[in-house]
């Protein structure tokens, strides 16, 4: 692959040099967060939410295909992408949802579609649930729907692949020491369906991205939204049950981590839950499948919704 264990040896691809040319920044908590925004305000709002480890440019496929139709909003959530990654702090979903909120505040947005993607799930599921909370004064936002691709919704059918059970003990902080680019694509590729396996280009990328700011030395750290989740798990899963909201599953079923098991235990919680099975397709169907989801999303959100709402 060209690799070598020098993280910022990797030069990035032209797209995503242009992706990092066009963002943008603003200050959270004393932190530079990267955020792109089409500038679309006429359009309905799709606020993006990407996963763990990588960050926004996961959407670049939704963005270009989207782009015209809706007002697109993402930001590199604290700790990932080309946002501040602070070492000497623990992360948290609740401070990722008080993120999100500052950057809608500050664009002046108060509806949102979200689509999310695993680590994203969550903090929608909080987000959720903050709205759904009758004790809630005041929250700033209307979600008018979700869609959640690959989301680990019960949080305990989730199959942590094995170096992220490493990165969640109490050595997880030696492993993230030890982290390179081969070891990085060892654990990564493996989550992507067989026959849509990551580039090498595409690797390199991820990997450029990740290792910014030494990213790469975080995981045991951010992973730790695996013992949150489980923490609030009753929360998050009411929130699920009992939003009136919109909502649609994409999953990939070759997803190792939350593909075909996880689909078949929210259809055992959540028997009313609208999910479309992605056979042969991994954990990042919008990256192994753009067009697909793109067209499954175009045709979930068109039906719910309102175009004469500006």
């Amino acid at each position: 692959m060209g690799f070598t264990n020098d993280p910022d040896n990797s030069n990035p691809s032209v797209e995503l040099q242009a992706w990092q040319s066009t963002g943008q920044f603003f200050e959270f908590n004393g932190h530079r967060i990267f955020f792109h925004d089409n500038g679309n305000t006429t359009k309905d709002v799709v606020l993006l939410m990407h996963g763990f480890p990588t960050s926004s440019w996961d959407w670049r496929h939704q963005w270009q295909a989207l782009n015209e139709d809706y007002h697109l909003v993402s930001l590199d959530m604290l700790g990932f992408g080309f946002s501040d990654k602070p070492h000497n702090k623990e992360y948290s979903i609740d401070e990722q949802v008080e993120l999100q909120l500052a950057l809608l505040n500050k664009l002046g947005i108060n509806k949102v579609n979200l689509f999310v993607h695993d680590y994203g799930t969550y903090v929608a599921q909080e987000m959720l649930t903050r709205a759904n909370d009758p004790t809630t004064s005041h929250f700033p936002i209307s979600i008018e729907s979700l869609v959640v691709l690959n989301g680990p919704v019960i949080p305990e059918q989730l199959q942590m692949r094995f170096i992220q059970k490493v990165f969640n003990s109490p050595f997880g902080w030696v492993a993230s020491t030890f982290t390179n680019p081969f070891m990085f694509t060892r654990n990564f590729s493996p989550v992507f369906g067989p026959n849509t396996q990551p580039s090498p280009d595409a690797l390199k990328d991820d990997w450029y991205v990740i290792s910014q700011q030494n990213g790469h030395r975080l995981s045991h750290k951010l992973i730790h939204y695996y013992n949150e989740s489980l923490q609030q798990r009753e929360r998050w899963l009411k929130a699920i049950r009992e939003t009136r909201i919109p909502m649609l599953s994409i999953t990939g079923l070759a997803d190792p981590v939350a593909g075909d098991a996880m689909v078949k235990k929210y259809r055992e919680l959540v028997p009313s839950a609208n999910i479309i099975e992605l056979p042969y397709i991994g954990h990042y169907p919008h990256i192994e499948a753009p067009a697909l989801v793109t067209t499954h999303y175009k045709q979930f959100i068109s039906s719910h919704s309102n175009r004469d709402t500006p």
